[in-house]
């Protein structure tokens, strides 16, 4: 839950930033300004996405937690393995 929230934050800051962006672009060229925003608004989403699972593995994820996900990786590691064969 924390990660979408992380996520929102981010996604909201970065998408702003698109915006004006593509506003300072529109005094130059109207119809480029749609395809910055584009651009910026699905590069802010990919951004975003990395940014909210960097900060959460790294400030919200305690070693318990880091230790099992670990574990559960390996485990589903040797369980693929065996169907690959």
């Amino acid at each position: 839950m924390q990660v979408l929230a992380i996520f929102t934050v981010c996604a909201l800051i970065l998408d702003a930033c698109a915006v004006f962006i593509s506003a300072m672009v529109e005094n130059y060229s109207p119809s480029t300004s749609l395809f910055v925003f584009l651009g910026l608004f699905v590069l802010g989403f990919i951004i975003a996405w990395k940014a909210a699972v960097y900060l959460t593995e790294r400030f919200l994820v305690s070693d318990a937690q880091r230790t099992a996900n670990e574990e559960h990786v390996k485990s589903v590691d040797a369980k693929v393995a065996v169907a690959r064969r």
